[in-house]
């Protein structure tokens, strides 16, 4: 591949290179792969949208398969040219400068230019809820020519680059864009990009269809004639396609965990714990606390000491999580406070915080009946819901679970907000201030914005930090700041933090390649075959 040189590209912005080399595996398999066939996948939920401008997309649209991003990183989230081909940094962290990918075109055969870069990040900063906060010191951004682009901020953003990959910043078309409102434009449901697959249909209630692009910028990728994405949602349907041989593959853990023993002794088929790097799945319980019981600090902990953590992660879980009592997974390891352990599970503790709450029992034995929500792109969520209500129920607090198709389930959430708890796995990301902040932050309460503030938590020393700690450049003093933050909200208590979630990607032994990054199944799958020659 061409790259401009480092030197006359230092010479050219007068900057420092972070970055630059070509990370490709691949290469070396490249002779090995078979092309043809069509790999087929199960994903457990049909999404709003393919094209993921506001997260509603979520596991199951069509990633970099289509739209893909500046950089993609490996299994150690270190970063590697793909749209962009080169990049550097200025001294004072305020000067971004990427070099891009020359002679790549759009699915519809134009250009792709500098100024689809820079569209698609001023869009996403507007109306993503993580991009809102990791592009939020971006004050310019200035495209010289077409196939530069300069970002200028006000201050450091030491978490920038991990935000521009194809799952964090999908380049989207300007010219299919501009002047129309990105979130209801119709390319959302009939995506056009630059990656190794083109759109052909998406029959609703049934599966999408991708076809390998002729024309693909990185030859003689792909290999895969097409991909098929199929919509099966219930756990026992998807355990038994993947067993009968209906569908090849399936990403977040696609079945159930009883099963995992059976296939982990099956030669036909292959376990994968890799690609979940850039996601840390923290299952959570988030509070309303515009709930006249639940913004009463006494009950949020009375149910904190009411779930026998151990037995929650056997239960629903069997085993695949471990403990992660604080809002930032033990995985990120350089932020993760580990002095703080869970609450431990002391029921009798939980009937005395009602009481002095005010909350009697009443002759029925309850005390007040709250809702449970549960994130359905997860089939353990529900589980995990009627774990709680048995808990609950044993301390006098009745739980009625509302359960629904994943679009209502964002709708009742963060824009009727017709919740009091809410059960998810929310992805902490590759950094602080992309995955947790956005749950946290006062600024962030935004309604019918997915993945935000939605228990409406307000707290001026929590900004303060999520705000200190976006800017700081030094790792340790980072460290510091993020600290302190797990303590407060570890006191505060405005979500329950349970588990961190391993994630399983299961697949037919006779595909071969099908992660090569820490995007796992919402990778390219540039360099996936079925079978070898």
């Amino acid at each position: 591949m061409t790259r401009l040189s480092r030197r006359d590209f230092t010479k050219a912005f007068g900057l420092t290179i972070l970055a630059g080399s070509v990370f490709d595996p691949a290469v070396l398999r490249a002779e090995e792969a078979q092309r043809g066939g069509t790999l087929r996948i199960a994903v457990q939920t049909e999404p709003v949208s393919l094209t993921d401008l506001q997260q509603n997309s979520a596991t199951s649209g069509v990633g970099a398969r289509v739209h893909e991003g500046l950089i993609h990183v490996d299994y150690e989230l270190k970063p590697y040219p793909y749209l962009a081909t080169e990049w550097t940094i200025s001294e004072d962290g305020l000067t971004y400068a990427f070099k891009l990918r020359q002679g790549v075109k759009w699915h519809d055969g134009h250009p792709f230019t500098s100024a689809d870069v820079a569209y698609s990040i001023r869009t996403l900063k507007e109306i993503h809820p993580r991009r809102r906060i990791t592009f939020a010191n971006i004050t310019a951004i200035e495209t010289p020519d077409d196939h530069t682009v300069i970002l200028k901020l006000s201050q450091p953003a030491p978490y920038l680059l991990g935000a521009l990959t194809s799952q964090g910043t999908p380049i989207i078309a300007r010219h299919l864009y501009d002047g129309t409102d990105p979130t209801t434009n119709p390319h959302n449901v009939a995506p056009v990009g630059t990656g190794p697959y083109i759109f052909k249909e998406w029959v609703r209630g049934s599966h999408y269809l991708l076809e390998r692009n002729p024309d693909y910028w990185d030859q003689p990728k792909p290999y895969l004639d097409a991909i098929v994405v199929r919509f099966i949602p219930d756990v026992s349907a998807r355990t038994a396609a993947l067993e009968s041989g209906e569908v090849d593959l399936g990403g977040q853990t696609p079945i159930s965990f009883f099963d995992i023993p059976r296939f982990k002794n099956n030669p036909k088929f292959k376990i994968d714990t890799r690609g979940a790097e850039l996601t840390g799945n923290l299952n959570q319980v988030f509070f309303n606390l515009e709930n006249p019981y639940l913004k009463d600090l006494r009950v949020r902990r009375a149910i904190a000491h009411a779930i026998n953590l151990e037995q929650y992660i056997e239960v629903v879980w069997l085993g695949y999580a471990a403990p992660a009592p604080t809002a930032i997974v033990p995985g990120m390891v350089h932020f993760h406070d580990s002095s703080l352990k869970p609450y431990a599970f002391d029921p009798a503790r939980s009937e005395a915080l009602l009481d002095e709450a005010g909350f009697k029992r009443q002759a029925d034995g309850t005390r007040f009946r709250l809702r449970i929500l549960h994130n359905t792109i997860n089939s353990r969520l529900l589980p995990a819901a009627e774990f709680f209500r048995s808990a609950l129920a044993k301390i006098g607090i009745a739980l009625d679970i509302n359960s629904s198709d994943f679009a209502t389930y964002v709708q009742r959430i963060y824009k009727e907000r017709a919740f009091d708890l809410d059960v998810q796995t929310l992805v902490n990301g590759y950094d602080p201030t992309d995955g947790i902040q956005r749950a946290y932050w006062s600024k962030n309460i935004k309604e019918g914005l997915p993945w935000s503030n939605q228990t409406h938590y307000v707290n001026a020393d929590v900004d303060r930090i999520f705000e200190t700690a976006a800017v700081e450049p030094n790792q340790e003093k980072r460290r510091a700041l993020y600290v302190e933050l797990q303590q407060i909200l570890y006191r505060d208590l405005p979500a329950l933090n349970l588990a961190e979630v391993q994630q399983l990607l299961v697949h037919d032994a006779k595909v071969q390649n099908p992660i090569n990054d820490a995007t796992g199944n919402l990778g390219n799958f540039a360099e996936t075959s079925i079978g070898r020659v």
